[in-house]
């Protein structure tokens, strides 16, 4: 991991604003529910909006089919209580898990299970069904996590780069 951080995010030639800010891309669209597409996503906001496309990799990845649900879950409480100011997302919250419990193919290993086309695609039926409290609290998520990645990084360049002066060009 140390290599992978030292060697791929703090060693890039850019500079610290644009390393940070594909950091800070990165938890975005890695806290949004675009499983399958947030690579192509990601790469496109880096690239439009002047980021650096490597720094974000890592954590676009912060949803993945092992995280998915809990992150997902925790998202769409936060989007309901920004939305509806409801604190008790108990009653609308057990529907929500039962539906994902009850999901095609939800009985198979999750090794299995990340392979089943019908889970998938029940699975994006309930983030549909999720809506816009999903992507609030997703959007919320991402920033605040890409606000700490972006301040972290920019940090973490800076001071590695003072103590690892790149030699003079010929």
């Amino acid at each position: 991991m140390r290599h992978l951080v030292v060697h791929n995010i703090l060693h890039l030639d850019d500079t610290p604003h644009r390393i940070a800010f594909g950091v800070f891309l990165g938890f975005l669209v890695g806290a949004t529910p675009t499983i399958g597409i947030q690579m192509v996503v990601y790469v496109a906001l880096a690239a439009l909006l002047g980021a650096n496309k490597i720094s974000g990799i890592l954590p676009v990845w912060l949803s993945n089919p092992i995280t998915a649900v809990p992150l997902f879950y925790g998202n769409w409480r936060i989007g309901r209580f920004l939305m509806q100011g409801d604190t008790d997302a108990s009653g609308a919250g057990r529907a929500l898990i039962e539906k994902v419990i009850s999901l095609p193919g939800a009985d198979l290993p999750l090794h299995q299970r990340l392979f089943n086309a019908e889970f998938w695609s029940a699975a994006m039926d309930a983030f549909v069904a999720m809506g816009a409290e999903l992507w609030v609290g997703s959007i919320v998520v991402g920033v605040v996590a890409g606000a700490l990645g972006y301040w972290a990084t920019y940090q973490a360049v800076l001071a590695y780069r003072r103590h690892h002066p790149h030699p003079p060009e010929p």
